[in-house]
């Protein structure tokens, strides 16, 4: 599989990426493809998360950006700072407000820049809270990522992060069953999916861990629900990154 050209990424892009069940695998795989292409490539985030695996992570203070990075060998990760004690996880870097995402972009320093703009705890699906995701304004792409595994689960936690929020917007009680309709309905969404997703990026949906055949039926229903409902992704892709599986959902 290759993720940057189902993403359908150019030689500069500012990548975000939003929603639950996948987002820092996908970076990471993003980040071993880069090194096939010759690609600079920056990973960060807006909120906090785990450091990512198998390259460095350093802490700079939003003023020594984009200063501080240049002449770094890529991939890097770079935080604001270094978050003690965190309550799920041994270690978490913690990012930056959007708009140094976007000052570090247009500098020009990296090619590609990926910045994971919200949280999922870990969870399967979610709708954003009141002050998420904290998108860039200049990301060209924003991936909506889902996890099909969270169909036939209740609508609730463990499983979905913000359940009243996800109940909200698809009309449903908590507990309700989740079917591929009623997660279409919230990543189609202005309050979901799409909530603060700038207009002049290429948005693309990735529905996760489609291990299966009959998982990967299932997330083509979902993609198909939430293409109903909106116009406003590109395109989506149905993906197992344990199987080395990727399938290309036109809207």
């Amino acid at each position: 599989m290759n993720l940057a050209e189902a993403l359908r990424l150019g030689d500069e892009e500012l990548v975000s990426f939003v929603g639950a069940g996948g987002k820092k695998t996908a970076m990471q795989r993003l980040v071993g493809e880069a090194s096939h292409r010759d690609v600079t490539v920056g990973y960060t985030t807006t909120t906090h998360t785990p450091p990512p695996d198998g390259f460095p992570h350093v802490v700079v203070s939003p003023n020594e950006l984009p200063g501080a990075l240049v002449d770094r060998e890529t991939p890097i990760a770079f935080a604001a700072k270094q978050v003690e004690n965190p309550e799920r996880a041994d270690e978490k870097i913690r990012g930056y407000d959007p708009s140094v995402a976007d000052s570090v972009f247009e500098s020009g320093l990296f090619d590609w820049l990926l910045v994971k703009a919200d949280g999922a705890r870990g969870r399967e699906f979610k709708a954003p809270g009141q002050n998420e995701p904290v998108v860039p304004k200049t990301s060209t792409v924003v991936s909506v990522v889902a996890s099909v595994r969270a169909v036939g689960s209740p609508l609730d936690s463990p499983t979905v992060h913000r359940p009243d929020r996800v109940a909200a917007i698809a009309g449903r009680d908590i507990g309700t069953t989740l079917t591929p309709d009623v997660m279409g309905t919230v990543l189609a969404s202005h309050d979901g999916g799409l909530k603060n997703v700038p207009d002049g990026a290429t948005v693309v949906l990735l529905v996760n861990k489609a291990d299966t055949p009959t998982l990967r039926e299932r997330a083509r229903d979902i993609v198909s629900a939430t293409f109903e409902r909106t116009d406003r992704f590109s395109h989506g892709l149905v993906t197992s990154f344990e199987t080395e599986t990727l399938e290309t959902v036109e809207s």
